[in-house]
């Protein structure tokens, strides 16, 4: 009897502790985007392929398109020297984060969407409304 109750004791033990461990917390959006602008592999592991965004045709209408993992460029989204002709606005919500990044008086007008994803952030869509 003694060794019954030991062994759920035991039992009860590893299944708190499996659910504690398995609690994991979000990732950081700050933390998340300082390593997404300063490493080129991690800002690779971390797009959604093939990447789905929307971006400006010939005749300025908004349009769908798809871009490989081979056709992505890496982006520089948080690069100092940019600020004397670009806003930044960073919009972070629970699952949810939107970078604008507006243009002054260039045409520049796109929106960086990232979303959280099994509790880590993805770079998920671009809107590209640029003239």
């Amino acid at each position: 009897m003694k060794k019954c109750f030991f062994i759920m004791f035991l039992l009860g033990l590893s299944s708190v502790a499996l659910a504690q461990t398995s609690k994991a917390t979000s990732e950081d959006f700050n933390e998340f985007f300082k390593k997404f602008n300063s490493d080129t592999k991690f800002q690779i592991s971390r797009v959604i392929f093939p990447l789905k965004y929307k971006a400006n045709n010939d005749d300025f209408e908004l349009s769908d398109y798809t871009m490989a993992k081979e056709g992505y460029k890496v982006l520089h989204l948080n690069n100092k020297s940019d600020e004397k002709y670009l806003k930044r606005t960073l919009l972070v919500k629970k699952n949810k984060a939107t970078l604008e990044q507006r243009g002054l008086d260039n045409g520049i007008y796109i929106d960086y969407v990232f979303e959280l994803k099994e509790n880590k952030w993805f770079l998920k869509t671009l809107v590209d409304q640029s003239t």
